[in-house]
């Protein structure tokens, strides 16, 4: 009986700082992105945890929402939620062009003249933005958007 109540306390004390000392600061929750091609999502902050799902394409948007130790829980598009190691997440913010048609991109915030499109899917960085456009780069190329065609995890 003694070494079952031993075993339960010591697992007690293996699990429960993982999920009960999620740390948090102004600096949470906020926008990043990912640093590599292939990155694992697990269900907690550790190698120990299964893969949920592995994200495969790099720069693409999360939404950080908190930290413990090396780990960040992150949210994505679609809302799901995991952990990731810390030091594949990039502070550059990104979005995805949205789904439908190809969206302008404006040589000036006045949208006066657009310079080309993003297809849809596409990764762009954010620069800036403000409540109706956001100033965003593509491989060299910049210019603004509607944030209505942008998509970015939930904060």
């Amino acid at each position: 009986m003694l070494r079952i109540c031993l075993f339960l306390m010591a697992v007690c004390l293996f699990v429960a700082p993982v999920y009960g000392a999620e740390e948090t600061s102004d600096d949470f929750p906020r926008q990043a992105s990912l640093r590599d091609n292939e990155v694992n999502v697990r269900t907690g902050p550790g190698k120990r945890y299964p893969i949920l799902w592995v994200f495969q394409r790099k720069g693409w948007p999360v939404a950080v929402l908190a930290e413990y130790q090396n780990w960040y829980k992150i949210r994505d598009l679609e809302g799901e939620e995991g952990w990731i190691y810390k030091g594949i997440v990039s502070r550059r913010e990104t979005a995805v062009a949205v789904e439908g048609e190809p969206t302008s991109v404006f040589y000036s915030a006045e949208m006066k003249e657009s310079t080309h499109k993003l297809e849809p899917g596409v990764v762009v960085g954010i620069e800036a933005c403000g409540p109706v456009l956001c100033e965003v780069s593509v491989k060299g190329d910049e210019g603004w958007v509607l944030k209505e065609k942008l998509r970015q995890p939930a904060l």
